[in-house]
C-alpha cells in the first residue's frame, strides 16, 4: 500500500482540482440564478402592483359615475327630486359598488340612500364640517368632481366619496351653485372584492397611501397587517378624480433565497464529488484494461451465436442450432412451442427518449425473460425488439398458456432506468410442437400469424395458432385484390367538406374526403376500408391516387377561372414515411401546374409519436415545395409542445370532440382557447372542426379561431356541388337555424 500511494498522488491532484473547479463554478451559477430569480419575482410583482391598481381605479371610477348621474336627474327635475330614493335605487342596482347616495342642496345634506343605514348623515352640512370644507370649496370653484377620503363614517366604516357640484342655468344662462351630489364607496369592502385579503394570505404585504395636500407626505389610508418587506417592492399609481393614490407591494425573498442558496451548495458539492470520483476512478483505468481485453476476448468468440446487446442467442443461433432442437423434440415425443413476440411501440421510445435508453430496455427485457423462461427453453432475440421463445418440453398446452401469461406479467412490469419510468405490453402469437409446424419456418409463420391476432384483439395477451387464422389471412388477402381493384377502377370517389373563415364568412378551403363506390355494397365509408389498406400496404396506393385526383381537381378549377382555394388531404402515417412521397409530390405540381400552397397535407399526431425525425425530414422537404402542412385532430394524441415548434406546421385542427361541448362544457372551452393562443403564439393557423351551431361560431370567433369546418355549412359533397357552391355563407347559416339567429349572428361577425 505504501509503494502504490506516490502512483496515485497525481491522480489525487487532478480529482481535487477538478472537485474545487466544479464547487466554485456551481456556487457562481447558484448566485446567478438568485438574482434571476429576484429579478422575475420584482417583474411579477410590478404586474400584479399594475392590475391590481388598475382594478382599484377602474371600480372607483365607474362607481362614482353615480353622481353625474344623480346629477342630471337633479338638473333636469329643476332643482327638486321628490323621487329620489327611487332613483336612488335604481342608481345602486345599475352601477356596482355604491353603497350609498345622497343630496345636499347649498351643502346640506337632506336626502339620503338608503335611509335605514345613512340615516346619521341627514343634515351634515359639507360646507361647514371641518373634514368636507375645503374639498367642497374647491370642488365649486373648479366646477368638477372631488375624491374624500378615506373618512370614517358616522354610520360605521370607511368610505371614499366621490362629490360631484351641481350647478342650476336661470332663463339667462347664467349658472348658480344647487348644491352636491354624492355617493360613498366602501374602501373595505372594495379592497375586499379586489383580492388583497387573498394577496394577504398569499404572503404579500401591501399599503395604499396618498399625498397630503399641504405638506406633500404621503397619507397611509389602508395597509395589510403585516408590513412591508424591503426584498421584492413594486408601486403602482391610482388616479382619481383630484387626486392620486399610490399602491405599494412587497414580498419577502430571504427564506426563498435561502433554499435557492443551500440546494445549489449541495448540488455543486454532489456534482462536484461525483465527477471528481468519476475522474479519479478513469485515471486509475488502465490497470484493468488487460482483464477487459481477455473478457472482450471471451465474448467476441460467442458473438457467432449471440447477441452482443442482450446476450441471448440470434437470428443465426435460430436458424443453425434450433432445427436441431426441434427434431430432439419431436423424436421424444415431448410437447413444445415457439412463441414470437415483439415490444409494443418501442420505436417511440427509442426516437424520442434515444437509443441508448432503448438498448437499456432490451437489455432489462431479455434478463427478465430468461429469468422467466430458465431451463425450460431457449429465449431468442431476432431483431430490434422482436423476440421468440422456444420452450422444449412442456408438461401440457396449459402449462405452456401458465408461462405466456407469466411472459406478459414479466414485460409489463415497470422498467426504471436513469431516473425514468417504463411501463412496457407485449402480445403473443403461440404455435405448439409438433401441432403446427415441424419446422422453424413454418412454426415462424404461424406464431406470426397467431400474433397479428392478438394485436387486432387489443394487444398485451396471447393467441394460439389456428386453422382459421390462416383463413383470416385469406380474407385480408383478398380484401386487398377487391380494393387494388376499386382504386384501378376509379371506384373511390372525392368529397369535399368547405372550410370557412370566421371573420368574413367565407369558403376558402375544403378537406378532401374519400367514399369507396363498391360495385356490390354500395357507398362505403373510409373507415371501413382503410384499416385494410394500412394492414396489406394499399395505403401509399391509395394516397397517391387521392393525391393525384386533387391535383386534377384543382387544374380543372384554374383551368375554369375559378377562386384559388386550398385543397386539404389526409395522409396516413405510412404515407408519411414512405421514401417515395416527396419525389410524387413534386411529380404532380409539375405534372398539373398546380401551385404547391393550393394543395394541404393533413397528419394525425400518430405520426409524430412513431417516427418523429422521419416526420420532420419529409414534411420539411414537402414544405419547401410550398405544400401547407396541417395537424389533424389536435389535442387527442401525444404530441407535446417542444416537438410541436420544430415543426414545419402552418395548421392545427382541433379535434370535434373538443368543439361539440364547447357551449357547456368549460374544460373544453379552456382547452380549445389555449389551443389557439398557443398556435398563434407560434404564428400557426387554428381550423376548428366539428361546427354545428351558430352559437360554437360565435364563441370560436371570439376565441380569434381563423377557421371552421362543420355541418352549420355544409357536410362533406362532391365535386359538381362544391364547384357551385356559394363562397359567401352568411345567408346560408341565418337560413339554416331561422330568422331568429340573425342577431346572434351579427354579433358574431
Amino acid at each position: 500500500m505504501v509503494e502504490q500511494l506516490p502512483k496515485n498522488v497525481r491522480e489525487l491532484i487532478i480529482a481535487f482540482t477538478v472537485f474545487f473547479s466544479i464547487l466554485a463554478a456551481g456556487l457562481y451559477i447558484t448566485k446567478l440564478s438568485n438574482d434571476n430569480f429576484l429579478s422575475s419575482q420584482r417583474l411579477l410583482l410590478s404586474g400584479i402592483s399594475r392590475s391590481k391598481a388598475s382594478n382599484i381605479e377602474r371600480r372607483i371610477s365607474y362607481s362614482f359615475t353615480s353622481v353625474r348621474v344623480l346629477a342630471h336627474e337633479v338638473k333636469r327635475a329643476g332643482g327638486t327630486l321628490p323621487d329620489f330614493e327611487d332613483y336612488a335605487r335604481n342608481i345602486s342596482r345599475s352601477i356596482e359598488g355604491v353603497a350609498s347616495l345622497n343630496l345636499a342642496p347649498n351643502g346640506v345634506i337632506t336626502q339620503v340612500y338608503p335611509l335605514e343605514t345613512s340615516r346619521i348623515a341627514l343634515g351634515i352640512n359639507v360646507m361647514k364640517d371641518p373634514k368636507y370644507r375645503e374639498a367642497a370649496t374647491h370642488s365649486i370653484k373648479t366646477k368638477n368632481m372631488i375624491t374624500v377620503g378615506p373618512v370614517p363614517l358616522r354610520q360605521g366604516g370607511v368610505a371614499v366619496i366621490g362629490r360631484y357640484p351641481i350647478f342650476m342655468e336661470d332663463e339667462h344662462g347664467e349658472e348658480s351653485f344647487w348644491g352636491f351630489s354624492t355617493a360613498l364607496v366602501r374602501l373595505d369592502t372594495l379592497l375586499k372584492d379586489s383580492g388583497f385579503d387573498q394577496l394577504e394570505s398569499e404572503g404579500y404585504s401591501f399599503r395604499l397611501t396618498r399625498e397630503h395636500s399641504d405638506t406633500h407626505e404621503p397619507l397611509e389610508i389602508y395597509r395589510s397587517k403585516a408590513d412591508l418587506e424591503h426584498d421584492v417592492v413594486a408601486t403602482s399609481q391610482i388616479k382619481l378624480p383630484s387626486t392620486t393614490w399610490t399602491l405599494t407591494l412587497s414580498l419577502s425573498a430571504q427564506q426563498a433565497i435561502y433554499g435557492r442558496s443551500v440546494n445549489g451548495a449541495l448540488i455543486s458539492f454532489l456534482v462536484a464529488l461525483g465527477f471528481s470520483i468519476a475522474l479519479y476512478s478513469i485515471l486509475l483505468q488502465p490497470r484493468r484494461l488487460k482483464e477487459q481485453v481477455i473478457n472482450k476476448t471471451k465474448e467476441l468468440q460467442e458473438l457467432a451465436h449471440g447477441d452482443p446487446l442482450t446476450g441471448l442467442p440470434n437470428r443465426r443461433y435460430l436458424n443453425e442450432r434450433v432445427p436441431s432442437l426441434i427434431q430432439h423434440i419431436i423424436k421424444h415425443k415431448k410437447l413444445g412451442a415457439f412463441i414470437y413476440f415483439d415490444l409494443d411501440n418501442f420505436k417511440s421510445i427509442n426516437d424520442s427518449i434515444g437509443h441508448d435508453i432503448g438498448d437499456e430496455v432490451l437489455t432489462q427485457v431479455a434478463a427478465r425473460l430468461k429469468n422467466v423462461v430458465g431451463d425450460t427453453g431457449k429465449v431468442i432475440r431476432l431483431g430490434g425488439d422482436e423476440f421468440g421463445i422456444l420452450l422444449e418440453s412442456a408438461k401440457d398446452e396449459q402449462s405452456i398458456l401458465k408461462m405466456a401469461d407469466t411472459i406478459l406479467d414479466s414485460v409489463q412490469y415497470t422498467l426504471k432506468i436513469r431516473q425514468r419510468e417504463f411501463r412496457l405490453s407485449t402480445s403473443l402469437g403461440i404455435a405448439y410442437i409438433p401441432q403446427h409446424g415441424s419446422k422453424v419456418l413454418s412454426l415462424m409463420q404461424n406464431a406470426d400469424m397467431a400474433l397479428y391476432q392478438a394485436k387486432r384483439k387489443g394487444r398485451n395477451r396471447y393467441e394460439v395458432f389456428t386453422e382459421g387464422m390462416r383463413l383470416c389471412t385469406v380474407e385480408l388477402n383478398q380484401g386487398r385484390i377487391t380494393l387494388e381493384r376499386g382504386i384501378q377502377n376509379s371506384q373511390i370517389e372525392l368529397y369535399y367538406q368547405p372550410q370557412f373563415d370566421l371573420a368574413s364568412k367565407s369558403i376558402v378551403s375544403a378537406e378532401v374526403l374519400i367514399r369507396w363506390n363498391h360495385p356490390r355494397r354500395g357507398l362505403l365509408f373510409p373507415d371501413s376500408f382503410i384499416s385494410t389498406a394500412e394492414e396489406t400496404g394499399l395505403i401509399v396506393a391509395l394516397g397517391n391516387y387521392v393525391i393525384e385526383k386533387t391535383f386534377q381537381y384543382q387544374a380543372k378549377r384554374m383551368a375554369q377561372g375559378m377562386p384559388p382555394m386550398c385543397l386539404h388531404i389526409n395522409v396516413s402515417p405510412i404515407h408519411v414515411n414512405d421514401p417515395h412521397l416527396l419525389d410524387f409530390v413534386k411529380k404532380m405540381i409539375y405534372l398539373y401546374q398546380v401551385p404547391g400552397d393550393l394543395i394541404g397535407l393533413e397528419i394525425t399526431e400518430t405520426v409524430l409519436v412513431e417516427d418523429l425525425n422521419q416526420a420532420v425530414k419529409v414534411l420539411c422537404a414537402i414544405k419547401a415545395l410550398g405544400v401547407r402542412i396541417a395537424i389533424d385532430d389536435f389535442g387527442t394524441g401525444f404530441s407535446s409542445l417542444s416537438q410541436l415548434k420544430n415543426l414545419p406546421v402552418d395548421i392545427l385542427k382541433i379535434d370535434r370532440s373538443f368543439v361539440k361541448d364547447i357551449e357547456h362544457d368549460q374544460n373544453d372551452r379552456m382547452i380549445v382557447e389555449a389551443i389557439i393562443a398557443m398556435a398563434h403564439k407560434l404564428n400557426i393557423e387554428v381550423i376548428a372542426e366539428g361546427i354545428e351551431t351558430p352559437e360554437q361560431m360565435q364563441m370560436l370567433e371570439g376565441y380569434c379561431c381563423d377557421t371552421g369546418q362543420g355541418y352549420l355549412v355544409s357536410k362533406a359533397v362532391r365535386e359538381p356541388e362544391f364547384s357551385r357552391m356559394d363562397l359567401d355563407i352568411r345567408g346560408k347559416v341565418i337560413n339554416a337555424f331561422g330568422i331568429e339567429n340573425k342577431a346572434l349572428y351579427s354579433n358574431a361577425r
